[in-house]
């Protein structure tokens, strides 16, 4: 075994995620002495990009975390190492795992990443400041928007929703975009059919149309930074991951209790989930001791503290403590969503993901910054896709 197993990522600098690798990196390396897990930051937005070129390149770290579009492309890309191996020896197969995990099935049956983390989204409210005005918690695409006009306050930034409103990376666009358009009932692609122009989709489109032509969301603003004005009390609803939890202990914790999940309120229980994968490159130096990270990774004890500590959903069923969720009644609706909660990356297609997020986001961003209809738009996406499977 190597001394060292190189594992850049973005998640060393993330207060969600950080306090638990740091805890396994400590672990790791106690019952492997002389071995170190290296902990360099990559920035997430460029995170998927940067790996796929050095695995590309022939120069691969020994771990890697792709989110659902990038692991089906890379392991259709031969840029993947099959875990198969190490997890038979450790009495695990592919339903050892949660729903999601399928993604990383190869079309040869193999699977060649094992969830490190799964983000389904639901619809996380600040009761605290919805009650403080009068206000219920929304179940419809109307009772969003009337809650939108009720908290919206120029004089101090305060909004009722917030959503993708900026011109950014296709990555992150995409990924706030698909949970509302699928809750609507919609889809871009549905059984490898283009689905763009489909009512469901078209209204979608045109609900944040109108909202941030209202300016009735935060303008101008990316996921991170409408993240934080929520965890701050400024923003009373937005589409998220439990990990949002985690930054609100973190930086707001005295107002932590005022905050709750409810279903989905754009008419169908459907959403998605943002999950990230752990793998091992086919290029990478050190295989053997980045598998035995993995295999800690899947143990009881830290499929449980990755809940405890992150929040978030596990590669294993079943992980979630009963003390947590008695004490975070919150992650309940978390829990209901993974059974409904669909894979970014589209259906059918899987292997064009990245094209199809570049299109959509261009099309997103017109959709925002012009003056063209969500039905314009829609027709235009639905064209480019029709294109990119001529092609």
């Amino acid at each position: 075994m190597s001394d060292v197993v190189e594992f850049p990522n973005w998640m060393w600098g993330t207060p969600d995620n950080e306090p638990y690798w740091r805890e396994l990196k400590a672990e790791f390396e106690s019952r492997h002495p002389g071995v170190t897990l290296t902990d360099e930051v990559i920035p997430g937005g460029e995170y998927q990009d940067k790996m796929f070129t050095l695995m590309s390149a022939g120069n691969a770290p020994d771990l890697v975390t792709p989110f659902d579009p990038a692991m089906r492309a890379w392991a259709d890309a031969d840029l993947l190492e099959p875990l198969d191996p190490w997890l038979e020896e450790a009495g695990y197969d592919i339903d050892s795992f949660i729903p999601a995990n399928r993604m990383a099935v190869g079309d040869d049956g193999k699977v060649y990443g094992v969830i490190m983390m799964s983000n389904p989204r639901v619809l996380f409210v600040n009761r605290g400041l919805l009650e403080s005005e009068g206000l219920d918690v929304p179940t419809t695409p109307d009772d969003v928007l009337a809650l939108s006009e009720a908290l919206r306050d120029s004089s101090s930034q305060t909004f009722g929703f917030a959503t993708m409103s900026a011109s950014a990376a296709a990555f992150p666009t995409f990924g706030e975009l698909m949970p509302i358009v699928k809750s609507f009932g919609g889809d871009f692609f549905r059984d490898g059919e283009p689905t763009a122009n489909d009512p469901a989709t078209v209204e979608a489109l045109d609900f944040i149309k109108r909202l941030h032509d209202e300016n009735l969301i935060p303008t101008g603003q990316t996921e991170l930074i409408y993240r934080e004005a929520f965890s701050q009390g400024k923003v009373g609803s937005i589409v998220v991951g439990a990990f949002i939890m985690a930054i609100i202990q973190s930086k707001n914790p005295d107002a932590f209790d005022d905050y709750d999940t409810v279903p989905m309120p754009f008419g169908s229980a459907r959403t998605t989930a943002a999950n990230g994968f752990i793998a091992i490159p086919k290029g990478a130096k050190n295989k053997e001791a980045a598998a035995q990270v993995i295999l800690t990774m899947l143990e009881d004890e830290w499929q449980q503290k990755q809940v405890e500590m992150s929040w978030q959903i596990p590669a294993r069923p079943g992980m979630v403590p009963d003390e947590f969720l008695a004490d975070n009644p919150w992650f309940e609706e978390v829990l209901q969503a993974v059974p409904v909660a669909e894979s970014l990356a589209p259906e059918g297609v899987e292997e064009f993901t990245p094209q199809i997020q570049d299109i959509v986001t261009r099309h997103y961003q017109d959709l925002l910054f012009s003056q063209k209809s969500a039905a314009d738009v829609a027709d235009a996406i639905q064209d480019d896709l029709l294109a990119l499977q001529e092609d």
